[in-house]
């Protein structure tokens, strides 16, 4: 797993507007395993 960069205030990447996710599939799944790994690591 990997270790995700925190984004903080006032990075301009905060305010991008979110798509859905139109398919949960591995490389969906891959991405909120690293993001809790990165939460809870920090």
């Amino acid at each position: 797993m990997a270790k995700l960069p925190i984004l903080e205030f006032p990075d301009e990447r905060l305010r991008t507007k979110a798509v859905p996710v139109e398919t949960v599939d591995d490389e969906v799944r891959q991405l909120v395993d690293d993001m809790l790994e990165t939460m809870y690591d920090a």
